[in-house]
């Protein structure tokens, strides 16, 4: 099976290994032995070709022949082995492919000049990429944000037509005539209709333009009623700054030593302008071991596989895709201190982020007051120092402000499922005195990149989650009207609740006629069934609400390995020996969360919730739950108030923290919602 998978490996890279010539270009090979030795050129690299022949060749895999290149009235011999015979399609002719033997580095020189050459004059295929995601935008309010964001930040794009490209920027964004303005390099737009093609944050939009006005040296366009947007990545490439180089010998030539300043990086790839004539790179081209550093830090070791030589205004680019050597614990660091220079998640900031809780009001959220939390704070503490040694866990995102030990915002992060993200404690405010670091806005933005990004590196992720307070613009603006939005394709939710805290140690009276007791395989049918109908499936797979992961097994051990608790314990309250609800509580290692989120009672009731022995039901696992959280020595518990009838309540005597919402996000959305983010997070004017 591995040999096979090696194989499969094999001719995928022989298919993208250098360049396919197109049809235009008059390029043939004749290979020496042959009855009918000339074909056509097909497919070129410094390190192979492939020759379409007329009739079936008479050479074998392994065998060694002398080949002709010629183009025009110039001939280039070449030392070569087979590789393939094979045929595209049962009636196309015999493509023979061969792989040159101990190449000296003057052929290796003179194939890269002929093949720029090519590109220059058209004459390549180059390598796509396909869209991993296309996506229709057509509500006018997201368009309208969408263009807002863009001009914000002077995008750039290009107008396409049948005339040419012409590069462009946005410059202005009229929201009253729904319109926006462009400033075109060269100074003239070709006439309508063309396609005007705009790069976001992580994508590209397009959109048809019918017509463009000119206006005090700009050009005006229509908003559009649909823009499409396609990506082409799953991870962001960020800018690389501060020195960072590559470094590597070549593979072939080992004499070529190359070493070129990064111009953008992600956890699976990079990129970097190139000379192809002296680093002798093209598609395909596989490294055993690259060096990649930042000043002032180790080098990182990785391998690399050339992807696209691409051609810019400053000249061409090389990108790569990576795969670290090792554990990948230092790329991942070298990645987000370059993807993220503003925010931390390792370091001594305890004190920092707790003095940024207390000014800026967040322990004063619900009700609360610094008082409520102080004697958590030794708890706080301890969870984070063994957070600091299980990353995959957990961690916690800072923005320092310079040079100080002052916190000027912070996310933190858990992994309190087996697939799913939480994001918690969020908080910012910059003292009185310290210097303003750009906005608010992209404060908030900094540390909620650095803590999604990350997350995406996980290979169980699946979901995001946080618990939302309902009424607050920010996370409406950010959170909540992006998840309504991809409600309906079952890859987002956002649910009502009602945060309730209740007191373990205070004397709860079970009611009259019920008993509580562990489900039985019956029962829990009944509630996967009841869930069903009641929950959405993104809620349900988020919260390992599913037979498959129900316990938490696999989670828990994870957790046990780092010294830190996660546990999930079921009542079922019954009257007469017949199951009404369910109780599923939760509890996670002390000072994780300081507002006891993941110290949580959520009741699904198994008959209609309006019925009183339904509500008598959840008083019954109310005072179960205080037992089972009494007895892991803890004074209070959440209880997650998500039906609509709320008669209980009142005999509960239980706070009221508020009313919330549950967000819930697929993972495979996160780079579009990363890219609205950066949307609603750019500064306009008037943003302080």
């Amino acid at each position: 099976m591995a040999t096979k998978k090696v194989a499969e490996r094999m001719r995928a890279r022989d298919s993208v290994l250098g360049y396919r010539m197109g049809p235009g270009l008059a390029a043939v090979a004749s290979v020496e032995g042959e009855r009918s030795p000339e074909g056509r050129l097909v497919q070129l690299s410094p390190e192979h070709l492939t020759v379409c022949l007329q009739r079936t060749p008479a050479l074998k895999p392994g065998q060694r022949a002398n080949v002709v290149l010629g183009v025009g009235g110039e001939a280039t011999a070449l030392r070569a082995e087979v590789m393939k015979i094979h045929r595209p399609a049962p009636e196309a002719l015999p493509e023979l492919s061969l792989r040159f033997v101990a190449p000296p580095l003057a052929q290796g020189r003179h194939i890269v000049s002929m093949l720029e050459g090519w590109r220059d004059e058209g004459h390549l295929e180059l390598p796509h990429a396909s869209p991993i995601w296309k996506e229709r935008i057509v509500r006018a309010d997201r368009i309208g944000r969408i263009f807002e964001a863009l001009v914000a930040r002077r995008c750039r794009g290009r107008a396409r037509s049948e005339h040419g490209d012409v590069e462009l920027s946005a410059a202005l964004f009229d929201k009253y005539d729904a319109r926006v303005a462009w400033e075109v390099r060269g100074g003239v737009l070709p006439p309508g209709p063309f396609l005007l093609e705009v790069y976001g944050f992580s994508s590209v939009l397009r959109f048809q333009v019918d017509e463009a006005q000119h206006e005090d040296g700009l050009w005006s366009v229509k908003l559009p009623s649909e823009l499409v947007r396609y990506r082409h990545r799953r991870l962001r490439r960020a800018p690389a700054w501060g020195g960072c180089v590559a470094r590597f010998a070549h593979p072939l030539w080992p004499q070529v030593r190359v070493q070129r300043e990064l111009m953008d990086i992600s956890y699976e790839g990079l990129s970097f302008a190139t000379e192809p004539g002296e680093d002798l790179l093209y598609p395909g081209l596989v490294l055993s071991e690259m060096e990649v550093e930042l000043p002032g830090r180790a080098p990182v070791y990785v391998k690399a596989e050339v992807r696209n030589i691409s051609g810019t205004s400053a000249g061409r680019r090389c990108g790569m895709k990576v795969e670290p050597i090792g554990d990948g614990a230092a790329w991942r660091m070298l990645v987000e201190e370059l993807s993220h220079p503003n925010t931390r998640v390792s370091g001594q900031w305890d004190q920092g982020t707790w003095d940024l809780y207390e000014r800026s009001g967040y322990f004063r959220l619900s009700g609360k007051t610094p008082a409520d939390f102080e004697r958590m704070k030794a708890e706080y503490r301890e969870a984070h120092e063994r957070l600091e040694r299980a990353p995959r866990l957990g961690y916690r995102v800072v923005r320092p402000v310079p040079q100080s030990d002052t916190v000027e915002a912070s996310l933190s992060w858990l992994k309190p499922y087996s697939g799913s993200w939480m994001a918690h404690h969020l908080a910012r405010h910059l003292p009185a005195g310290e210097r303003c670091r750009g906005t608010a806005r992209e404060a908030l933005r900094d540390i909620y990149l650095r803590g999604f990004e990350p997350a995406q590196t996980d290979p169980d992720i699946k979901w995001f989650l946080a618990y939302c307070e309902a009424n607050v613009r920010w996370v409406r603006f950010t959170a909540l009207d992006f998840a309504e939005w991809y409600q309906h394709t079952g890859q987002a939710c956002v649910l009502n609740f009602h945060l309730m805290e209740a007191d373990a140690r205070r004397e709860w009276v079970m009611p009259e006629g019920f008993s509580l007791g562990e489900p039985t395989d019956e029962e829990k049918q009944a509630l996967f069934a009841r869930l069903e109908r009641t929950r959405p499936v993104a809620y349900r797979e988020a919260l390992d609400l599913v037979p498959e992961r129900f316990d938490l097994s696999g989670l828990k051990q994870q957790w046990s390995g780092a010294r830190l608790g996660r546990e999930r314990h079921v009542l079922v309250a019954r009257k007469d020996g017949r199951a009404v609800a369910v109780g599923i509580m939760e509890a996670a290692h002390a000072g994780l969360n300081l507002f006891h989120v993941l110290n949580g009672l959520r009741i699904i009731p198994l008959v209609d919730a309006s019925l009183p022995e339904a509500q008598q039901a959840m008083l019954a696992l109310l005072a179960g739950a205080a037992e089972w959280y009494r007895a892991r020595g803890l004074d209070v518990f959440i209880h997650y108030v998500e039906e609509e009838h709320r008669d209980y309540l009142g005999e509960a005597r239980l706070t009221d923290l508020g009313e919330g919402r549950i967000w819930i996000l697929s993972a495979q959305l996160l780079p579009d919602f990363i890219e609205h983010l950066c949307e609603a997070t750019t500064p306009r004017g008037g943003d302080a």
